[in-house]
């Protein structure tokens, strides 16, 4: 073997190995032991089923389900189960279903017009029926609820607007309401004030959202007795 430069470098003559070379150029290996750390037991809550939380009021609307694909219906609810709504979307089947179960009628048109389910009854506006039969007392044991089922099947694709105008229409349709959401000017607060006369109150007005509940002359007898008949 000839060194060929200063540094280490070299060129194996014939016959001369490449493990030889490796042998006499060994370098030390040092091997620190290996750090294991015990991570902390965690205690995870049981995961409850999605379904097993509405069991009840997913059977209510299964038993109404028609066998077509895309489909719409309002029953009376007869079930005694907590209010229910879901909107599912199942793309295997290019079907969009939106459901309510176990919900007053104004808590269906709610829903249908993108307002919050905490909406304060005391903006909501009914006109030529009785208030009770659509916004039902909820801590008088003998009242009647008036609670009903209704689902809706779209195709998956259909926009949030569209399906809920078609809510909307189903709602009107069924019940014979004109239902809609104005904002009207109410007196939110007063104060005294001094004019040149002397004192005076002067009115501070707000706009608020209200929905406006309408019924359809004529047609309400017919619907009466119809959902009587139906229950």
């Amino acid at each position: 073997m000839q060194k060929t430069c200063n540094r280490e470098s070299f060129v194996l003559s014939s016959g001369e190995e490449m493990s030889s070379v490796l042998r006499k150029n060994r370098v030390s290996v040092i091997k620190e032991p290996i750090m294991i750390t015990d991570l902390p037991e965690r205690s995870f809550k049981k995961r409850v089923p999605y379904e097993g939380r509405h069991a009840h009021a997913l059977k209510s609307l299964v038993k109404g389900r028609p066998k077509e694909r895309y489909y719409s219906f309002l029953n009376p609810s007869k079930e005694q189960v907590s209010s229910y709504s879901a909107v599912v979307r199942d793309d295997r089947s290019d079907v969009l279903r939106i459901s309510l179960a176990h919900m007053a009628i104004y808590e269906c048109y709610l829903f249908a017009l993108g307002l919050p389910t905490n909406f304060p009854t005391e903006q909501i506006i009914v006109y030529g029926y009785e208030r009770a039969k659509y916004i039902p007392c909820k801590i008088c044991p003998d009242g009647e609820k008036n609670l009903y089922d209704y689902e809706l099947t779209v195709h998956v694709n259909t926009e949030r607007e569209e399906y809920r105008q078609r809510m909307l229409n189903d709602l009107n349709e069924h019940f014979q309401l004109d239902v809609r959401v104005e904002k009207l000017s109410i007196v939110k607060d007063s104060r005294q004030i001094m004019t040149k006369r002397g004192e005076s109150v002067e009115l501070i007005w707000q706009e608020q959202p209200t929905m406006i509940m309408k019924t359809k002359r004529g047609r309400v007898a017919a619907v009466t007795a119809r959902l009587a008949a139906s229950s």
